[in-house]
């Protein structure tokens, strides 16, 4: 990944509010200390689940990198969009339906999801328990809100503080401990634990990345205030039509998902790579992604983040990124026929 691409994740979450205050004293039943005793590297990315969990991953001896981690989760065929661009785009969803992907990968997951948003003192015990267990049997976690509302790698805990990797030291910034009820956690509290290793043959894993990646495509958001797939470019083209189009979250939803069709177009293009019998439909379908991401791309560059001047607002900007949107829609609509056939066509056994 280019350093521009790492400089501007921080800055991009730099311009969320910062964690609160950190607590002075050892909450009760949280006294002592854990750490993993291996390397855990944070992958940056603007999808920043992705990133935490490649880390974890590859810390747990798993060999693969971003474009197999949002391929596998489903993460590189979601495209999750707000009525107003709303900065929220990229994470508004059921993080549940990601940690299927980890098994396809290798490892056994468990989910804690709190229930209220912005966690509550049973929710954020809760969660510090669960981390701290993993990792006093010498795993990380991925955990939300770390520092900002996005996601960061849990390698350790001490006296009611997580011990963090984050995007932090990109911006040779230190990382803090993050006390366990100070996390920014919008939505409520999330850990994403790995207790063990899971055993699938990579070309059931690929059948059943396509099926789900299929599945996404073709689903819709309950949600009336968001739209995804392609219903997420009509939005997004109308609220730029009508100025609607929030600066800050344009921009964002510009970077992440012009990531997200990076890293379909990867995705598909392995599997299309070491699946003969459906190579042709995965090839059309990874074709397809190229170009959408080729189009996402002109987006995220005629809208950087953050858009602190106000190109949103620039009629001969949003001219062109609508004309682009369309194109990439028009492109995603052939790779979402090609994986829909690819999933058809795929040999059961």
């Amino acid at each position: 990944m280019k350093r521009a691409v790492l400089l501007g994740l921080a800055i991009c979450l730099l311009a969320f509010p910062a964690a609160g205050a950190q607590a002075t004293e050892v909450p009760e039943g949280m006294e002592g200390s854990a750490k993993l005793p291996m390397h855990v590297g944070y992958a940056p990315a603007w999808l920043t689940w992705v990133a935490a969990t490649t880390g974890c991953l590859n810390a747990l001896d798993i060999e693969c990198d971003a474009v197999d981690v949002a391929g596998y989760s489903g993460y590189a065929f979601i495209m999750n969009v707000a009525e107003d661009l709303c900065v929220s785009g990229p994470t508004a969803f059921d993080w549940g339906m990601l940690s299927h992907g980890v098994a396809l990968l290798g490892r056994s997951s468990v989910t804690f999801l709190g229930g209220t948003c912005g966690g509550t003192p049973d929710d954020f015990r809760a969660a510090y328990n669960l981390v701290r267990s993993e990792i006093e049997a010498g795993r990380p976690c991925v955990l939300w809100g770390t520092y900002v509302p996005e996601f960061g790698i849990a390698v350790g805990v001490e006296d009611g503080k997580y011990l963090v990797s984050t995007f932090k030291p990109f911006t040779g910034e230190p990382e803090p401990p993050i006390a366990f009820d100070k996390l920014e956690v919008p939505g409520g509290m999330y850990v994403l634990a790995f207790p063990a290793p899971a055993d699938m043959p990579r070309e059931e894993a690929d059948r059943t990345a396509i099926y789900y990646a299929a599945e996404i495509l073709s689903c819709q958001s309950g949600n009336p205030e968001y739209r995804r797939g392609l219903e997420a470019y009509d939005v997004w083209i109308a609220a730029l039509t009508a100025g609607k189009a929030d600066a800050f979250g344009n921009s964002y939803n510009a970077q992440c998902w012009a990531e997200a069709k990076r890293f379909a177009h990867e995705f598909l293009l392995r599997l299309a790579g070491r699946n003969e019998s459906v190579a042709a439909p995965l090839g059309r379908a990874a074709e397809a992604y190229a170009e959408a991401a080729k189009h996402m791309g002109v987006v995220a560059e005629l809208f950087p983040f953050p858009d602190t001047e106000g190109k949103v607002n620039d009629p001969e900007a949003r001219s062109k990124v609508i004309e682009a949107l369309r194109a990439a829609r028009a492109a995603e609509a052939r790779a979402m026929a090609a994986v829909l056939e690819a999933a058809a066509q795929w040999p059961r056994e």
